[in-house]
C-alpha cells in the first residue's frame, strides 16, 4: 500500500456540510465558477474539496466546464494526485512512442503517464501507445479507479454488470466501481460505458475512490500498529513465562474488532472501516444475525453506511479461539435546511449558524451583510407564526429592507445626516417607482426642495420620512408639463 498523502487526505475529509470562505487571492471554490452555482450543497463539497487540493482547476476564470470531457493526459495527472503514486518531474523518457516530453499540448503529463503506468493503472491502448489526447470513457474511469485502489482482482472475481453499453472487459470493472459508489448507473439504470466521461463525473468519481484509498491507509497502518503492540506484548508474555518452564500452554483469544466511526448518528454513506490485531480475518453482518465462520461477509472494504443499520463482526483465525462478537449501530443523521434553520434562529435568539450565505441557499433574495443585523431583529419581533414559509420570511425581509431603504433615502435629505446621494437601487428596494437614470438627478434636488419646504410648513407637517411622502414628490415631479 502506498504511504499517506497527507495534504490531500485533509482536503478530501472536509465534511458536506463544512462552510469555507476564502479572501482575496486565495484558492478558488466552487463559488468562483458559474457554471457550479446550482449544485447542492453536498456535491460543492465535493469540488471544494478536489478544487482546493489542486487536483481540478476551471477552464476558464469563472467557469469549471461541468460537463466538458478530460483526455487521458489530463487524467493521469489526476490519478497520479488522489492515489499519492511517485511522479519523478526530472524524466524525459516515456515508455510509450506517442508521448513526448517536447509535445506542447500534452508534454506536461509525461510523468505522470509513467507515475500511473508503473502502478498498473494503465498500460495504455497496447502496441505502445498511450493515445493522451484521446477522451475517458466512462468504463475506462471506472477501471482506472478500481485499479488505483488494487483492487484488480475484486473486480476480475466480480461477475460484472449485465449491460449492453458495457464492453465484455469491463464489466467487471464497472459493478465494482458501482458497488462502491464511485459512480452511479443514471436515471436510466444504463451504464453508458464507452460514452466520453465528463469533467463532472470525473471529479465525483475521483473524490469517493479518494475517500475508500484513505480508508485502505488507514487501515493498514492501524493494523500494523495493532501488530506491532501485540508482538510486544507477546514478548512481554513469553519473558514472563521464562521463569516458569513447567506452566501449561494458554490458549490465545483474539481480540474483539474495532469499528471505526464506533457507532452513533453519522451523515449518510460514511465507510465504516473494521480493525483487528494479528492478521486476523473478519466476518461481519449488517442485518441482525450473528457473524460466526460460516455466516456474514469476509472484510475486505469499509462499509457504507446509507441507512440505519447495525454492524456486527468477529475475529478468527486458525489455531486460535474467535474473538467475542463485536456490535456497533449507526443512525443517519438527516441535516437541516437552511429554511429550517432561519426558523429556529428568528424563534430563539440565537444567530451562531445562521448568515448571508444561509439566506441565500433558503432562497430568499436582496440579504446583504449590512442589512443583516436590522434583518435579524425584525424576523424575531414579527408576530408570524412558526414554522414560516419562505414567502412569509422573504414578506418580512422585503418589508425590512424597503424600511432601510427609505431611511437612507431621509438620511440623505437631512442636511445634518451627511450621507451619500442614494442610488437607482436604493429606491428600488424602498419600493419608490418612476425614478430611473435620467431623471434621479433631477428627482435627487426636487426632494432635496421638498424636505426644506416640508420643514418650513409649505407642504403639511411632513418630515419627508414616509415612503408615500417620497413617492408623492416623485409623482408630482413627473407629471409636471
Amino acid at each position: 500500500m502506498r504511504k499517506k498523502f497527507v495534504g490531500l487526505l485533509m482536503a478530501v475529509l472536509l465534511c458536506f456540510h463544512f462552510s469555507v470562505s476564502f479572501a482575496v487571492g486565495a484558492t478558488k471554490t466552487s463559488a468562483d465558477f458559474t457554471d457550479l452555482k446550482d449544485l447542492d450543497a453536498k456535491t460543492k463539497a465535493k469540488f471544494d474539496a478536489m478544487i482546493s487540493a489542486g487536483v481540478f482547476d476551471g477552464v476558464g476564470d469563472d467557469k469549471f466546464g461541468l460537463k466538458d470531457e478530460m483526455n487521458r493526459a489530463q487524467f493521469a495527472k489526476v490519478a497520479a494526485l488522489i492515489f499519492d503514486l511517485k511522479v519523478d518531474t526530472s524524466v524525459t523518457t516515456s515508455s510509450f512512442k506517442d508521448v513526448k516530453a517536447d509535445d506542447p499540448a500534452n508534454g506536461y503529463a509525461l510523468p505522470f503517464i509513467e507515475a500511473v503506468k508503473a502502478a498498473g493503472i494503465t498500460d495504455g491502448y497496447g502496441a505502445g501507445v498511450y493515445n493522451p489526447a484521446g477522451k475517458v470513457t466512462k468504463e475506462q474511469l471506472a477501471t482506472f479507479l478500481i485499479r488505483g485502489l488494487d483492487m484488480k482482482e475484486n473486480a476480475m472475481a466480480t461477475p460484472g454488470v449485465n449491460d449492453s453499453t458495457v464492453s465484455d472487459w469491463a464489466k467487471g470493472y464497472v459493478a465494482l466501481a458501482l458497488e462502491l459508489k464511485l459512480l452511479d448507473n443514471g436515471a436510466d439504470l444504463k451504464f453508458g460505458g464507452q460514452t466520453n466521461a465528463t469533467r463532472d463525473l470525473l471529479l465525483t468519481g475521483a473524490y469517493e475512490a479518494k475517500g475508500h484509498y484513505v480508508a485502505q491507509v488507514e487501515q493498514v497502518e492501524q493494523k500494523t500498529k495493532e501488530e506491532e503492540e501485540k508482538k510486544e506484548k507477546e514478548k512481554k508474555k513469553q519473558e514472563e513465562q521464562s521463569w516458569y518452564p513447567t506452566s501449561p500452554p494458554v490458549q490465545v483469544i483474539l481480540e474483539t474488532p474495532t469499528a471505526l466511526p464506533a457507532g452513533g448518528a453519522v451523515v449518510s454513506n460514511t465507510q465504516v472501516s473494521l480493525s483487528a490485531t494479528g492478521g486476523a480475518t473478519i466476518y461481519y453482518t449488517t442485518d441482525g444475525s450473528t457473524p460466526t465462520r460460516t455466516n456474514g461477509l469476509v472484510y475486505s472494504v469499509p462499509i457504507v453506511v446509507d441507512r440505519a443499520m447495525t454492524v456486527k463482526a468477529i475475529a478468527v483465525q486458525n489455531g486460535k479461539r474467535d474473538s467475542s462478537i463485536m456490535s456497533a449501530s449507526y443512525t443517519i443523521n438527516v441535516p437541516k435546511s437552511a429554511l429550517d434553520l432561519i426558523n429556529e434562529a428568528s424563534e430563539s435568539g440565537n444567530w451562531t449558524d445562521v448568515n448571508v450565505t444561509t439566506f441565500g441557499d433558503a432562497g430568499v433574495t436582496d440579504v446583504i451583510p449590512e442589512h443583516l443585523d436590522a434583518i435579524k431583529i425584525a424576523l424575531e419581533i414579527d408576530s408570524t407564526p412558526y414554522p414560516r414559509t419562505l414567502s412569509q420570511i422573504q414578506a418580512i425581509v422585503s418589508q425590512t429592507i424597503e424600511t432601510l431603504m427609505v431611511t437612507a433615502i431621509y438620511d440623505y435629505l437631512n442636511p445634518f445626516g451627511g450621507e451619500s446621494p442614494p442610488t437607482l437601487q436604493v429606491f428600488a428596494l424602498a419600493g419608490i417607482t418612476g425614478v430611473t437614470a435620467s431623471n434621479l438627478a433631477e428627482i435627487l434636488d426636487e426632494l432635496s426642495w421638498a424636505y426644506q419646504d416640508s420643514r418650513s410648513g409649505q407642504y403639511g407637517t411632513t418630515p419627508m420620512s414616509t415612503k408615500q411622502d417620497i413617492q408623492n414628490v416623485v409623482d408630482r415631479l413627473l407629471i409636471q408639463p
